[in-house]
């Protein structure tokens, strides 16, 4: 009988439900989508190295996961209570009736049962085509063939989908007994007749309070902008974090007196219609909720720099992959320090391709196009060479940068590499200097140095620097790793200790069965030459760096993308249920303005702006906050790469601002609903 009253409170009330559901059954949906990744990519031609990259994907989205149920969980747990709430009068009714309160906990046990089991078959139901999808972008990343790919059911996925929100409902059945348990019948009867109250109408506290949230916001801006992310352990970024985070917390706290106070200086706007109603009831609204429209406004933050960066810094990592991967194969072998570098000299005075050709690995089996290669240390430290740039970002950088050198590279050899690279070869005279990045931020700093200084001092002799800088990578690595290399001549390059040896090559074959049979080969040196180990190199090729750079870029991708999303439907349905449970409290102030005689459509206008000022605060700040956080995030974006942001940006934040629309419609549409019923 509980059970059949419960199934039928549920279908009745479907429309109170509406957003309930809805945000249960997509945030089911996303949780399933993303945790069933290594379940799509286990039907894909993917090689070993490739696996253990997805591997190391799922496994953090895996404990990602973990935080996103503990979201979801309090989203849960904060929309039940809008239930509870929006229905006292009715448990008042049940009671009357002589329904123990026991009965009405079953019951209830009962219907979020019977809502978390429709959630859970909609969400995966759903998640289990769009999941597809997921497969789908992996596998483009990563160049994978899908031609044997087959559909796809994630049983770990659906398991896991089922377990951590199983928990949580089962917790959110728990409190209901409790909560139950402490009502009194009169206090539901009369719940209806509860009204928010406002706490302060002080012009003079809130203009202060806004003045004082102003200046914390600009503060927090000024360091967060000289920080530039670089030195997250800097008392000027916590302090910018913390000053954010206190500065929206006393907007929204001033907001409540200040907004109503500023609308009735004018007379004609405050006593049109019904605005003054309308002001009062979001006055009200703010004032008793500042404190999770703060917490909203931040995860709004958070969504919108999380989704963002994310998609950015996959773009800018996918850009780089092309330009940091010249040769099919870049070899290296580092040598530590001096001891290091007479032993190389006095043991091994070879080149790359002949030690290895000593252990009995031919380069010429795999390459006819190959160049062996060193950098030479030119006592230069970088940070010297830049502390006065002009660049603040650099400027920043350089005071917690290790102290390291720039390296020397012969011209000869920096020809044979352009040469492999279809360039032509350049000319200078036997004092002059190149220099040479493949780094693309640091270009304006390198322009601004060749502009103001002449000549630069390396070693004991002092070099005329040519006034154009060259922008070209001299290996095959994941990303730029080379800040400022000397090219000069070769007979300059004497009285300078090497400190690197570089191999760098283009297979002669088919590109997958040579990568294929060079990396086994070094992989059997490695397993049973001692000799090898005691050589210490380390091939890094284009087909790993790809590998590696779609890794990292992936997993910022779906990370972002996943928090971005839980956030952004968190806070829009915890505004929207904030909202309609107003709407519930409100029923009394709605009735008097329909026996005053005011018309359906002013009361729904009045809704209408009410809802709308409610979930543009929080986003409009929001989007404040986004400007300078998106700014200082490009600038982390150019180190991977250099990639235009701003449509991408306008992008994100365009999507972001069409979910929470629908979340407003959804919620005019129900607080009408019952203002209206």
């Amino acid at each position: 009988m509980l059970f059949k009253l419960s199934y039928r409170n549920v279908k009745r009330s479907m429309k109170d439900y509406s957003i309930y559901f809805f945000t249960l059954a997509l945030g089911v949906c996303i949780f399933y989508i993303f945790n069933s990744l290594e379940s799509q990519t286990i039907m894909m031609d993917l090689s070993q190295s490739k696996k253990s990259y997805v591997e190391l994907i799922s496994k953090t989205i895996s404990a990602v996961s973990v935080f996103v149920s503990f979201v979801l969980g309090f989203l849960v747990i904060y929309a039940n209570n809008f239930i509870i709430k929006r229905r006292n009068k009715e448990f008042g009714i049940y009671m009357t009736l002589g329904i123990s309160k026991n009965k009405i906990s079953f019951m209830l046990f009962y219907e979020t049962l019977i809502i978390g089991i429709l959630s859970l078959v909609v969400g995966i139901f759903i998640g289990t085509f769009l999941s597809q999808g997921l497969a789908s972008v992996t596998a483009s990343m990563f160049e994978v063939n899908m031609n044997k790919y087959q559909f796809v059911f994630s049983k770990e996925s659906a398991f896991k989908s089922i377990l951590y929100f199983g928990i949580t409902f089962a917790i959110v059945m728990l409190l209901n007994f409790k909560v139950l348990s402490k009502y009194n019948l009169i206090d539901l009867i009369n719940s209806g007749k509860n009204n928010e109250k406002l706490k302060t109408n002080n012009l003079i506290l809130s203009v202060f309070l806004f003045v004082i949230s102003i200046i914390c916001l600009s503060i927090a801006y000024k360091f967060i902008l000289e920080n530039q992310l670089i030195d997250i352990s800097n008392n000027k970024f916590k302090i910018s974090i913390a000053l954010g985070i206190l500065g929206t917390l006393l907007f929204f706290r001033a907001l409540a007196g200040f907004l109503i106070k500023a609308t009735q200086s004018s007379k004609n706007y405050y006593l049109k219609n019904l605005n003054a109603f309308t002001l009062r009831q979001l006055n009200s609204k703010i004032n008793t909720h500042y404190i999770s429209l703060s917490v909203i406004c931040i995860m709004l933050f958070v969504a919108i720099g999380m989704s963002s960066s994310a998609i950015s810094i996959k773009n800018a990592i996918e850009e780089a992959s092309k330009f940091q991967t010249p040769y099919d194969m870049t070899i290296t072998k580092d040598l530590n320090d001096e001891k290091d570098v007479n032993d190389e000299k006095d043991v091994n005075d070879k080149d790359l391709s002949e030690s290895l050709k000593g252990l009995g690995m031919d380069i010429n089996k795999y390459s006819d196009e190959f160049v062996n290669y060193d950098l030479y240390d030119s006592k230069v430290e970088f940070s010297n060479m830049f502390k006065d740039t002009s660049d603040n970002i650099l400027k920043e950088q350089v005071k917690i940068l290790k102290k390291f050198n720039n390296p020397i590279m012969k011209l000869s050899s920096y020809n044979k590499l352009r040469e492999m690279q279809g360039k032509e070869k350049v000319q200078m005279k036997e004092k002059e200097v190149i220099l040479l990045t493949d780094m693309d931020q640091l270009k304006p700093a390198i322009e601004e140095y060749i502009k103001e200084n002449d000549n630069i001092k390396i070693g004991k002799k002092d070099f005329k620097i040519c006034k154009d800088y060259e922008y070209m990578p001299i290996e095959t690595g994941p990303m730029g790793m080379n800040f400022v290399v000397f090219i000069i001549d070769d007979k300059c390059v004497e009285n300078f200790n090497e400190i690197r040896n570089y191999l760098s090559l283009n297979y002669n074959g088919n590109k997958e069965d040579i990568e294929h049979k060079i990396v086994n080969e070094f992989e059997n040196l490695e397993k049973g030459s001692k000799q090898y180990n005691e050589l210490e190199v380390k091939p890094f090729s284009r087909t790993m760096a790809f590998e590696n750079n779609m890794a990292i870029s992936s997993m910022f991708l779906y990370v972002g993308i996943y928090i971005g999303i839980v956030f952004l439907i968190s806070s829009a349905a915890v505004l929207a249920l904030s909202q309609l449970s107003g709407a519930n409290e409100s029923l009394g102030r709605y009735k008097v303005l329909k026996k005053l005689g005011v018309s359906t459509i002013m009361i729904n206008k009045s809704i209408f702006i009410q809802v709308l000022l409610y979930f543009i605060l929080p986003i409009s700040l929001a989007l404040v906050h986004s400007i300078f956080g998106i700014k200082v995030a490009n600038n982390v974006v150019a180190v991977f790469g250099d990639y235009d942001t701003v449509g991408n940006n306008i992008f994100v934040i365009g999507t972001i601002l069409l979910v929470y629309t629908v979340y407003f419609v959804m919620t005019y549409k129900n607080y009408k609903r019952i203002v209206n019923k």
